[in-house]
Parts: C-alpha cells; structure tokens; sequence
C-alpha cells in the first residue's frame, strides 16, 4: 500500500469536506481558501506541462507528497523566508490517501521520482513503477542543501491526482496535537463523515 500525504490549512477543511480536493485550474473553488507556503511556486506550477497522460500542466492535479515532514512544511516551521506564508504548525493537517483508494474512487493519477516542478523530473502512471523512486531519499531526514541538491529533490516526489479527489478517497487525517484533532473531529461530525483522525507529532519539526 502506497500512501501519500497532502498537507492543508486547517481553515480549509470544512470545505474539502463537502466539496473534496480540486485542483488550481478547476470551476470550483473555495472562497475562503487559506493559502501556505510558497504562492510564487504555486504560479509557476500553472506553467509546468505534464508530459504524459492524461496531460495538463501541474495545476491540472492535487498533488500529494509520499511522506512526511516535507522540505516545504520545514520552511514553514522554520518562518525565516519573506516569500513563505507565515503559518503555525498546529494549524497545518494532514489529509492521507493512499493508491487503493484513489484507483476505488476512479481517480487518475502520475506520479514523479522528484519534485514535479522540475523539467528533469521523470513522470510515471504505471502504480507498478512507484519501485522506480528513490524511497531512501524520500523517508530520509538530513536533506539539508549540504546533502547535496538531489536528496531534497527527491524527497519531493509527487503523486498528482487528476482534476478531483473525492472525500471517500481519504483514509486518514493527521494532526499535531489533542486539541486539533477534536476540533477535525468536530469537523467530521458536522458533515456526519467517519475519517480516522491521529495525532502525529512525528510528522512535524
């Protein structure tokens, strides 16, 4: 089983709970979206072509990483860069899916060996070819730019689901604490949905 992680604003998830995950290019937005990280990165994506099917460039999909602790929720913990959306950790969630469940839900999806942003980037859509990524470097913890460019690059693997993630195409929520995982669990039950929620502080700095 492949997992793979999606982190959020907290602000967002009533709306995903309703609505699901659509991608940057789609009709359907959130009017109240809360925006983390890097904006510039988000508007280059809308530029970046996916060079195999189903097509699009990057803001065609709702891309997932395949772990934790991502460089990019690192530079938000660290909040020392003036392009980065200032933003506190707890407030940051987890939404995790996995393969199965995307391929239950009819999802298309690719995935790439390193951040898609990347013109070098290799892009799959075979699940099978997920051994073709580097899960050493992607599970790996020192990635720092000392450790040379490829690891962070690589620990930024994606998998860019086409379009539209439906809600019954996730399986977990992580949060960092007791008191985020209540006020998920307070979402969940105004929506009378059944998502497990965990408290994961190892997936934060």
């Amino acid at each position: 089983m492949t997992q793979i992680f999606r982190i959020t604003h907290i602000n967002n998830l009533p709306f995903i709970l309703r609505n699901g995950l659509y991608c940057p290019n789609a009709e359907i937005h959130d009017p109240n979206f809360t925006k983390i990280g890097f904006p510039t990165l988000i508007d280059y994506r809308k530029d970046r072509i996916v060079p195999i099917c189903p097509g699009g460039t990057l803001a065609n999909y709702v891309p997932f990483y395949f772990w934790y602790r991502s460089p990019m929720l690192y530079v938000i913990y660290k909040d020392n860069d003036s392009e980065v959306i200032s933003t506190p950790q707890q407030d940051i969630i987890y939404l995790v899916s996995d393969f199965n469940a995307l391929k239950a839900n009819n999802c298309r999806f690719v995935f790439t060996d390193r951040h898609a942003k990347l013109e070098y980037a290799n892009f799959y859509e075979n699940p099978e070819d997920v051994k073709q990524l580097n899960w050493d470097l992607i599970k790996t913890e020192p990635w720092g730019r000392q450790f040379g460019a490829e690891i962070k690059e690589m620990k930024q693997a994606e998998c860019l689901v086409h379009q539209y993630v439906p809600i019954s195409a996730i399986i977990g929520i992580a949060v960092q604490n007791d008191a985020m995982q209540t006020l998920v669990n307070q979402r969940l039950l105004e929506v009378n949905l059944k998502i497990p929620v965990k408290i994961k502080p190892e997936f934060y700095f």
